[in-house]
């Protein structure tokens, strides 16, 4: 971004909503899909907060919240560029999983690493030079891992199976 050109336009603003619940858990209202989506512990970031498990209905963190927009907005990404090259990506072709490390940062959780695996069944007659080309290129491409950036690594890996008839 050039100093004469200014802040990028703001888009929209992403407005939420969060309530305190008992056992530590959040009920969190996100735009369109409504909620309320509980937010609050599970196994080892419990113990690490010293909250008993029988004192709380286990939910995922908001540590897994952002794991799992990053791993589903980089999927969301490379899905598309994929459909572009004519690349099925239905029926199992592509498959994702995350994985965030969460680490201990002088008492605070945070994510010190993001790891999203691909595995995609080719399409007959797709261009695997352009397949992985796409792959090395749809990180800059997708909006999660572009806000991420900086803050938090972000690697990705693609396993290519041959195309079944």
């Amino acid at each position: 971004m050039s100093a004469a050109a200014g802040p990028p336009p703001i888009v929209e603003r992403s407005r939420v909503s969060v309530v305190p619940a008992p056992g530590r858990t959040k009920l969190v209202t996100v735009p369109v899909d409504g909620g309320p989506v509980p937010m609050g512990m599970h196994g080892p970031v419990a113990e690490h907060y010293q909250v008993p498990m029988d004192q709380i209905e286990p939910h995922a963190t908001t540590l897994d919240y952002v794991v799992g927009a990053a791993t589903g907005c980089l999927t969301g990404t490379f899905g598309g560029m994929l459909g572009a090259l004519g690349q099925s990506t239905a029926d199992g072709a592509l498959v994702a999983e995350g994985e965030g490390e969460i680490v201990n940062d002088g008492g605070v959780l945070r994510i010190a690493r993001i790891t999203v695996r691909y595995r995609l069944r080719l399409s007959p007659g797709v261009d695997e030079t352009k397949v992985r080309r796409a792959h090395d290129r749809h990180t800059q491409r997708c909006p999660v891992a572009r806000s991420l950036a900086g803050g938090i690594p972000i690697e990705t890996h693609l396993d290519l199976q041959e195309p079944t008839d």
